[in-house]
């Protein structure tokens, strides 16, 4: 497994059960070019054999970049290409796997309950388990949503979670109905570049590193960005700063410091500076206001010089 990988294995307890939908599991993984899959940090009854393997929640596996194959009781050997989310039922076998000469990306959330019955029985079918919805940065938020709750041990999380899963699962329904008559590859190139933005907030990847990964010139992904979103690239991802800069003030005990990192800055100057011409507050002042207890922090905010 890849240190930047991501496997995560949720407990619930007998109130949690009430409530009809529990997360069982998180996470997400790049699988390279002929590299051994699946990986081998599965706990024994997530791994696969040679016949595949039956488990006894679902999953929904999102596979935003490269491409693969799929087959299970119902469904016979198919590809499985970008853009595709791969549903998997209990006491149903399966077994899936990326190109070797392509390797994928997958995001994957696994879940059970009286609730989930309901919806999945009603609205998705075994027959038809790979569901194209392209490649969708609102899709990718709802799975890091999750993410983000998995790692709290706050009382309420697996409800929270259990939301987010429902409105995941109403978004997957709206994506695929209306997948064929979107048809916009300059949308999923987009889609692609928000998600890229994203998951590297805290690097220095630039638009033209974005435009390169997506074989696109730099000046046609900046006009189709502005064009398909309303914004600029630049104001995209300040906006992503911003955005997660609030949500770990609000609720993680990082510092000031961790958080600026974190967001990308080369400094806590910075990014103090930048919050507050955003929020017309401090960072301290915006944490205080929503009553968020935090640890004495090694480098807060830089202090203000009276004036002479």
């Amino acid at each position: 497994m890849h240190k930047n990988d991501l496997l995560k294995y949720l407990s619930s307890n007998a109130q949690d059960e009430k409530w009809g939908l529990i997360c069982t599991t998180v996470g997400y993984q790049n699988v390279k070019p002929h590299e051994q899959y699946p990986v081998s940090a599965h706990p024994s009854d997530y791994n696969f054999t040679q016949q595949g393997r039956t488990l006894d929640e679902y999953q929904l596996i999102y596979i935003t970049e490269g491409e693969g194959f799929f087959q299970s009781d119902s469904c016979d050997l198919r590809p499985v290409e970008a853009g595709t989310i791969i549903l998997l039922f209990p006491g149903e076998r399966h077994l899936y796997y990326p190109n070797p000469e392509t390797g994928w990306r997958e995001m994957w959330i696994g879940f059970r309950g009286m609730q989930a019955d309901t919806i999945l029985q009603n609205y998705f079918s075994k027959r038809e388990p790979l569901l194209k919805v392209g490649v969708r940065e609102s899709i990718v938020t709802l799975y890091n949503k999750v993410i983000g709750y998995s790692e709290s041990s706050i009382r309420g999380a697996q409800q929270v979670i259990a939301g987010i899963i429902s409105h995941l699962l109403g978004r997957v329904y709206y994506e695929h109905i209306n997948f064929t008559n979107r048809g916009n590859k300059n949308t999923d190139k987009i889609n692609q570049a928000q998600m890229l933005l994203r998951e590297h907030i805290s690097t220095h990847l630039s638009p033209a590193d974005i435009a390169d990964r997506l074989s696109m010139s730099y000046s046609l992904l900046r006009s189709l960005f502005k064009s398909i979103t309303g914004v600029s690239m630049s104001s995209y991802q300040q906006q992503l700063k911003l955005n997660l800069a609030k949500e770990l003030l609000t609720t993680s005990t990082k510092n000031i410091s961790e958080i600026a990192y974190e967001t990308g800055f080369e400094s806590v100057s910075r990014f103090c500076c930048f919050f507050k011409q955003h929020m017309n507050i401090t960072a301290s002042e915006f944490r205080a206001q929503h009553g968020i207890l935090h640890k004495t922090s090694r480098t807060e905010e830089p202090q203000q010089k009276p004036a002479q």
